[in-house]
């Protein structure tokens, strides 16, 4: 039971002596390190949890950073391009303290080691590349084939970020004549993962696309998280068409751009990449036709050489063989000059002879010798009784004239 002589202590006076027994037991402060969860910067101060995770056990203390202490810190986060924001593991320094009005406990921190979440997210990357590594999905999008002309973009990206403007100015100030389809996403955020792998897988389906081309502008390392995920990545490994990727700034380097078929500092230049990809083939086209051209040039000049000199050759042969045949001329001419005569003698004969069988031949004399000829109705000339028949026609002409007849019987000869 309780006495007289028992301390009693008022609400403010044990509160007192927790806080003066944390200051004894950790002195200006201690740090501790956690993973954060339940973050709530919306106010001048911040406030969220860090949690510590053992199984199925978790332990978790309220974080507290007033207004003073977050800028004090935030030179230092810019530093190493980092920002407080739920799954990131973080080392805070400050003190544990009972707060009166509330009685509840927070740490208040005063400083952070930003060394220890860079080496954690960097452990936390080494070990998915190693993952990816292991499933042969590091490289895999590497040995996808890229399309000699990728004219058929499919652009992944947040629709009205500065990304996506520098992304299609690029590409349509090119005039080259781009197919673009435009998926948009989240590219921070809960949301990031789930929207941008789908998107990728389903692109990467498509039969009308060339290439992907997954875009982001700049940001904290907090911010380009979503790019080191598992998730994305094996997404990348995953497509079937090229991923080409502009994620951030100069200075980012994601896992998503380390299995990207082909990574760039930005989004602009990951345009200008793919403009280069069609401008190599177009310059390439050019210089074949170029080659073909001064090819065909060089082949006719050595033909019209060739035809040249054949043609000295064929004048040569031409000149002797007229000289030739002058000199046997010349002896002909000599045999054609005795014998102008006699040759003509000859020809006069044959002449005479053919015209003489060619009166002889001629129908009219013929039939002025008592001779007829005979036709049917269609103007053939009849040679037999076998050709007619009783009522037909017949016009027969003689030397002076002509007369037309019916066949009234007909008489055969013979059988």
């Amino acid at each position: 039971m309780q006495t007289e002589e028992d301390p009693t202590l008022s609400v403010s006076q044990f509160i007192d002596v927790v806080n003066g027994v944390l200051k004894n037991a950790f002195g200006a402060g201690v740090w501790v390190q956690g993973e954060i969860e339940g973050f709530n910067g919306r106010g001048k101060h911040t406030y969220f949890n860090i949690v510590e995770r053992s199984g199925d056990k978790k332990a978790s203390l309220n974080v507290a950073v007033w207004e003073f202490s977050l800028k004090k810190m935030k030179p230092l986060l810019d530093q190493h391009r980092l920002t407080l924001a739920d799954g990131i593991k973080v080392r805070l320094f400050g003190v544990g303290d009972l707060y009166p009005e509330r009685g509840s406990f927070s740490f208040k921190a005063s400083n952070i080691d930003p060394r220890f979440t860079l080496g954690d997210l960097a452990g936390q990357r080494d070990e998915i590349v190693q993952r990816l590594k292991k499933n042969d999905l590091y490289d895999a999008n590497r040995r996808v084939a890229l399309p000699v002309v990728p004219l058929r973009i499919a652009l992944i990206t947040s629709v009205g970020s500065a990304a996506h403007a520098d992304t299609l100015h690029e590409l349509e100030n090119s005039g080259i004549g781009f197919e673009i389809f435009v998926h948009d996403v989240r590219v921070q955020g809960d949301a990031a993962v789930p929207t941008i792998v789908e998107a990728i897988t389903r692109m990467g389906r498509r039969d009308d696309i060339d290439i992907v081309m997954l875009v982001r502008g700049g940001g904290s390392k907090v911010d380009l998280l979503a790019f080191d995920s598992e998730e994305i990545s094996t997404a990348i490994g995953k497509c079937a068409k090229p991923v080409f990727t502009g994620i951030g700034h100069e200075v980012d380097f994601s896992i998503a751009d380390e299995v990207a078929y082909r990574a760039f500092k930005t989004p602009t230049a990951c345009a200008a990449g793919v403009v280069l990809v069609v401008e190599e083939f177009v310059q390439a086209t050019e210089q074949a036709w170029s080659d073909i051209a001064s090819n065909a040039s060089e082949l006719l000049q050595a033909a019209e050489h060739n035809l040249s000199e054949t043609a000295i050759g064929v004048k040569n042969l031409v000149t002797t063989a007229l000289t030739r045949s002058l000199s046997n001329l010349d002896v002909k001419a000599d045999r054609v000059r005795r014998r102008p005569a006699e040759v003509l003698g000859i020809a006069t004969m044959t002449v005479k002879a053919i015209a003489d069988r060619v009166r002889l031949l001629d129908p009219v004399n013929t039939m002025a010798r008592g001779w007829s000829i005979t036709r049917n109705d269609k103007g053939e000339v009849v040679r037999s009784v076998k050709t007619l028949s009783v009522g037909q026609q017949l016009v027969t002409s003689f030397a002076d004239g002509s007369a037309t007849s019916a066949i009234e019987s007909i008489e055969k000869e013979g059988k």
